[in-house]
């Protein structure tokens, strides 16, 4: 899909010299043989060097936080001198929380407001990583780890990456799958107390991680097709699960990707799901009698949006835990989702890490609308369908998504400002939807 993330990781691409070609749903990547400070310049798209001033490459990373921080650790590695990140939109500013402890761990020195205690874009740094035993927390995410453990091959030297408190353990399991296809071999281990070792390896249980890493090796050339989006796709399923039917074509069911669990998700809380045709067959999900559910998302924080539509619709309160996860998304998330549940009549709020959702069924909300109607003004109602009005997207993509799912269950219309930024990940999201309102 030619969303703005992915854009953005081809110009990088390109940037750094690759040849790119797209042809249909395929691209063809030629690489640059890349070693250890083998790039004395980041090139633009025309292949010049790409200076903001003088002795400083630059490299746009567009909106996308997921590129940034796997290319920090990675350009470090590649590029002798000090390197420049620029992006737009919600990426400037965003807080790459735990950024600095780690680079400080691994000795890459980080300019541009490297004062503060937390970075942001634009920031210059420059390497190269210090190989070697590494100590750095998980807390805040998988993403600049999935950087390093990309970077670390190159280096002369083997490393050990010891990680606290690992958070989207799934998504570097992915890295470790997408490395393995292009030659490179990472051993790893998880640990967890006696709760962990009982649980058969859950890994919201596990409490370290160890990645052992072999210097000096080569990537080679690779062929992979790439998994349909369970991000995406958790839109459709949740609005199938509460207002009507949903197929979905093109997902696996043994991914490794975190957003799967919203199969899990939907499972707790009543839904009617079915998948024939093994792993890869197409998933039916539609409408039934929904109850609380109780999920800690700390692996799946882009799930949160949709799921909390989803408790708006779920009989009961549901436990929605990993608030912490949603500060430094392309909006305070926590803080965007509240506020829209709130403008919507629904009763939620956040108690340190979790968030507690009061739900109602779609059928409940029906009949207590109708209720309503004969109750005289000025007197309590109870909670029928969700308000219309205006709404913000706080220039979030997910949040849009959310919010037209929402929008079904609505007793009058919702409008949305910047609807247009769900660009980012999903371009087609508006014309998926309308289609599957159709066929409804």
């Amino acid at each position: 899909t030619p969303c703005g993330d992915n854009e953005a990781a081809l110009g990088v691409a390109r940037m750094l010299g690759a040849d790119i070609q797209v042809d249909g749903t395929t691209v063809i990547v030629k690489g640059i043989s890349a070693s250890l400070g083998s790039m004395a310049q980041v090139l633009d798209a025309e292949g010049n060097p790409s200076v903001m001033e003088e002795g400083s490459p630059r490299l746009h990373v567009g909106e996308s936080g997921l590129l940034t921080r796997m290319m920090i650790p990675v350009m470090a590695q590649l590029c002798p001198e000090k390197v420049t990140f620029t992006g737009e939109k919600t990426l400037l500013g965003r807080a790459l929380t735990g950024a600095k402890e780690i680079l400080d761990v691994f000795k890459v020195e980080t300019f541009d407001g490297a004062e503060k205690e937390v970075l942001s874009i634009p920031l210059s740094i420059q390497g190269p990583l210090k190989a070697g035993r590494a100590d750095i927390s998980g807390k805040h995410g998988s993403q600049l780890i999935s950087g390093l453990l990309m970077a670390l091959p190159f280096a002369e030297k083997n490393s050990s990456l010891i990680v606290h408190e690992p958070k989207s353990i799934p998504y570097m399991f992915i890295t470790l799958e997408v490395l393995k296809k292009f030659g490179i071999r990472v051993g790893n281990d998880m640990y967890g107390g006696r709760d962990f070792l009982e649980s058969d390896g859950d890994w919201s249980l596990c409490t370290e991680m160890v990645f052992k890493v072999k210097g000096g090796q080569k990537y080679k050339a690779a062929d992979i097709d790439l998994e349909g989006d369970w991000s995406a796709a958790a839109n459709f399923l949740v609005a199938g699960a509460v207002f009507g039917k949903a197929v979905i074509q093109g997902l696996d069911t043994t991914s490794l990707q975190a957003d799967l669990s919203i199969m899990d998700i939907l499972m707790d809380a009543g839904a009617s799901l079915s998948q024939l045709d093994g792993d890869r067959g197409d998933i039916t999900v539609q409408r039934a009698p929904l109850k609380s559910f109780d999920v800690d998302a700390s692996n799946c924080p882009d799930l949160f949006p949709i799921i909390s539509v989803l408790a708006a619709f779920c009989q009961g309160t549901s436990r929605l835990a990993g608030v912490g996860r949603l500060a430094n998304k392309e909006s305070d998330r926590a803080k965007a989702i509240i506020e829209m549940l709130t403008q919507m009549g629904v009763k939620a709020w956040i108690e340190g890490d979790e968030m507690y959702i009061e739900g109602y069924t779609l059928a409940q909300r029906l009949l207590n609308a109708e209720e309503n109607k004969s109750v005289t003004a000025g007197e309590p109602g109870t909670p029928g369908l969700l308000k219309g009005g205006s709404y913000t997207s706080h220039h979030d993509h997910r949040m849009v998504m959310a919010l037209k799912v929402a929008a079904l269950g609505a007793e009058s219309p919702i409008t949305i400002d910047d609807e247009e930024c769900v660009a980012k990940s999903f371009p087609q999201f508006h014309t998926t939807f309308a289609t599957l309102l159709q066929n409804a």
